[in-house]
């Protein structure tokens, strides 16, 4: 299963009213509850996970794996979102950018599932927004999300 996956609002909560706390590394620390819930549906052997977090560029693909892994959360496949550069113009909102990388990927609905806090994303078409997991921003990934994860996955 190939998994999009955010970082602000799942991995960390995005209340504005509240710091996240940042690891030794100097990235943010991953709320426990988050790993948790991702820990119970990924699995590594099988799963791929494609960033689309905002902060993806900010790090190489080798570093993305150490940081997850020092978060105890086990990676084997690990690509960033390609928006070809569209990060550049701030019109493409992250509906479009998802969108361009199935095309460019030719991915299918039942091979993906999306976890993000991006309300673009309620744009997208049905078959693939009945792959996406909207999480709180506020709150971030968590146990009640758990329902629709299993059922996307069908684990």
């Amino acid at each position: 299963m190939i998994f999009f996956l955010d970082i602000d609002g799942v991995m960390v909560h995005a209340n504005p009213h509240r710091s996240v706390e940042q690891a030794t590394d100097g990235f943010y620390i991953f709320s426990s509850t988050a790993v948790e819930t991702f820990n119970t549906i990924f699995i590594a052997e099988e799963d791929q996970i494609i960033l689309s977090s905002s902060h993806r560029f900010r790090y190489t693909i080798a570093e993305w794996k150490k940081m997850f892994f020092d978060r105890d959360i086990r990676i084997g496949s690990l690509t960033l979102l390609d928006d070809v550069n569209q990060h550049l113009n701030h019109r493409f909102t992250r509906k479009d950018q998802v969108l361009g990388q199935i095309a460019r990927q030719n991915i299918l609905p039942e091979q993906m599932i999306i976890i993000d806090d991006d309300k673009s994303l309620n744009e997208l078409p049905q078959a693939f927004k009945s792959r996406l997991v909207l999480t709180s921003s506020y709150i971030g990934l968590n146990e009640m999300d758990l329902p629709k994860l299993k059922t996307i996955l069908n684990r």
